[in-house]
């Protein structure tokens, strides 16, 4: 089960993330990229643990990590929390400026997040562009923009977190004909 949390910086999305996965998973694990708060969020309860799993590529493996040592007949009793996706990505994209390296890393990075076996909650940032942005932020912009698409094809449940208010994009959505 796949839930996609998003929003703006600083809009509430990990308290909103938080408060979501206690009702849904008596346990869990909080993988955050630590730069978005010195200090980790209070978690639900003692049944969740934090790992601080650091920037770049690193989330692609620490994914397969958690899949592969799950067991599956307690996978819905636990939650994997992702914080933030957009803080990996543009760790990624700082490490290197090889645009083939990094769409083969964002690739892999969102081909681990689909295939995870088990429920898992991603937080990931709107992409909002600048009046002039330049080519590399344009690039990411972009990328980013594909995968949090990707994300939501395969989300059971999205929310749009705006000045703490969560909006279930899922229920309000509207499909246009092509």
């Amino acid at each position: 089960m796949l839930i996609t949390v998003t929003g703006g910086i600083g809009s509430g999305k990990t308290r909103f993330a938080l408060g979501y996965a206690a009702q849904i998973s008596r346990e869990g694990i909080y993988l955050s990229t630590g730069d978005h708060d010195p200090v980790i969020p209070e978690l639900p309860s003692a049944h969740y643990r934090a790992i601080s799993a650091g920037n770049g590529h690193h989330l692609t493996e620490v994914i397969h990590q958690i899949n592969r040592e799950s067991n599956l007949f307690l996978a819905d009793q636990r939650i994997v929390i992702v914080d933030s996706l957009t803080s990996w990505m543009a760790a990624g994209f700082r490490a290197t400026d090889d645009l083939d390296q990094q769409r083969v890393h964002t690739q892999q990075l969102l081909d681990a997040l689909l295939s995870y076996q088990g429920k898992l909650l991603v937080i990931t940032n709107e992409m909002h562009g600048a009046l002039y942005p330049s080519e590399k932020e344009r690039i990411f912009a972009a990328r980013m923009a594909s995968v949090n698409r990707a994300l939501q094809a395969h989300s059971e449940r999205m929310y749009m977190v705006v000045s703490g208010l969560a909006i279930d994009l899922k229920d309000q959505e509207m499909r246009y004909d092509e």
